[in-house]
């Protein structure tokens, strides 16, 4: 019995087993770790998790000198034809950017006072792999404006540039393919004399309506008149400063009318200005009221250059844009006292020189001559009254005591002549328009503070008003 317990014993040893199969398990893979010098292994350090970082900076007008607040700035990584992510800068100019990941990115940005310059802001790059702060975005400057459109100017001379958008009065859209006009005069001096030359400059606006017209004077006053085939303005005064730039967005729409409303105050102060006319030229007029408000209807859409005067009061020009929701218009005139220092008359010789020299022309026989004894006698109330009496002259009374002064021409019945104040030229009939006229003169000028007029019909100008050499003829007004 025992010999068989045996034998079933060994059986179940040597017999295969039973059990169901499992996969083959495989061996995990052998790490090999190099060891120091030392015999020891060195340790391995752990992956560090991705690093957030950030990115701030402020936008600037560098016309302005101030923040630009409003401004869209956006953020592409790249090369910029992935997704942008967009801030809007604070009141200060500030922007920020967080949870960003290292690489290299692009960052610009949009403000409407980019479109009312015509340009884009240039976009910047940068590589980052820490923080960026202060990272700067601007406008461009006036001086890298100008050297992008005109270069050095003539003979190396730095041009200056009048530029800006033509915008459609109505719609608001910008206008392509018009034609803008720029003129002004320039005086040539000699030994002796001054002579005057017009200068003309014409584009045409872009697609985006731009205009942009290089070497234009620094300083002083320019007309601008702008056509399409439909529309135009003529003549819009603009006055530049000695800058790189001067910048004059423009307006067309004459088929439409608007409404132009503002107040006229002593310049520097905020005391009214009463019954001071305010019109355009060929269109409405009004005068001020107590507070000095005026309110002007039917004004043909679009830019257009306002005059306001007053007794005791330099003119004032200045150009308004008749658009739909325009700001109140806010005129400021300066006094004569104001701007006129104290004279003291040293010596007398440069009168009495004066007068022989107004002897001579009137012994010449040419022109026509109102004197010391004429003036006294017709006691005049305003100078423009002294030529009621003078044949070829014509006296045109407008609102209120203003008056208007005109001669026969060569070419019209009736023209502008041109005007001298103790030899300057104050206005020039063949240059367009000038600082001042005859209505300005009579407020600047009493009867009694003149020595005498000449009048010259067109083609007896002497040489020594040689400026007033035109088609209308010229008058010339000398003080004691």
């Amino acid at each position: 019995m025992l010999r068989g317990f045996l034998a079933l014993l060994v059986l179940a040893i040597t017999a295969p087993a039973t059990a169901p199969s499992r996969p083959p398990t495989e061996a995990a893979p052998v790490q090999v770790v190099p060891l120091h010098t030392n015999g020891t292994a060195p340790r391995v350090p752990r992956p560090l998790p991705p690093r957030t970082l950030r990115l701030t900076g402020l936008v600037h007008d560098s016309l302005t000198g101030f923040p630009l607040p409003g401004a869209v700035v956006q953020l592409v990584e790249g090369d910029g034809t992935g997704d942008a992510r967009s801030v809007i800068t604070d009141d200060r100019g500030r922007f920020q950017f967080a949870d960003l990941a290292p690489g290299r990115y692009r960052v610009g940005f949009y403000h409407p006072r980019l479109d009312t310059l015509g340009i884009e802001a240039p976009v910047r790059t940068l590589q980052m792999h820490t923080d960026a702060t202060d990272v700067l975005l601007a406008v461009p400057s006036a001086a890298h404006i100008r050297a992008a459109v005109c270069g050095a100017g003539d003979g190396g001379r730095e041009a200056t540039l009048l530029m800006g958008v033509v915008y459609d009065a109505r719609i608001g859209t910008a206008v392509a393919d018009a034609t803008v006009q720029v003129e002004w005069t320039e005086i040539e001096l000699g030994r002796r004399t001054a002579t005057p030359r017009r200068v003309q400059r014409q584009v045409v606006t872009g697609a985006n309506g731009w205009y942009g017209v290089c070497d234009v004077p620094r300083e002083g006053v320019v007309q601008l008149a702008v056509r399409t085939p439909s529309d135009g303005i003529d003549h819009v005064e603009v006055r530049l400063f000695g800058d790189a730039l001067n910048h004059r967005p423009l307006y067309l729409g004459s088929a439409t009318t608007m409404r132009v409303a503002g107040v006229v105050t002593r310049d520097g102060s905020n005391r009214p200005v009463a019954n001071a006319t305010v019109s355009l030229p060929n269109g409405p007029s009004t005068r001020t009221n107590a507070k000095g408000a005026f309110v002007l209807d039917a004004v043909p859409a679009g830019s257009r250059t306002l005059d306001v005067r007053a007794m005791g009061f330099y003119p004032e020009r200045l150009t308004v844009d008749a658009v739909q929701g325009v700001p109140r218009v806010a005129v400021g005139l300066r006094s004569f006292t104001s701007v006129l220092d104290t004279v003291k008359v040293l010596a007398s010789y440069q009168r009495y020189s004066l007068r022989q020299e107004l002897a001579e022309r009137r012994r010449m026989g040419i022109g026509r001559f109102i004197t010391e004894k004429d003036i006294e006698l017709r006691r005049s109330i305003v100078l423009s009254d002294l030529f009621m009496a003078t044949p070829g002259v014509f006296v045109e009374r407008q609102m209120g005591l203003q008056q208007n002064v005109s001669m026969r021409g060569i070419f019209a019945d009736r023209c502008a002549p041109s005007l001298f104040l103790n030899g300057f030229a104050m206005f020039l009939a063949d240059f367009g328009s000038a600082p001042f006229s005859f209505a300005d003169l009579d407020a600047m000028v009493s009867p009694d503070e003149v020595l005498a007029i000449e009048i010259y019909a067109a083609g007896q100008v002497p040489t020594a008003l040689g400026a007033g050499m035109s088609g209308c003829g010229a008058i010339a007004v000398w003080t004691r």
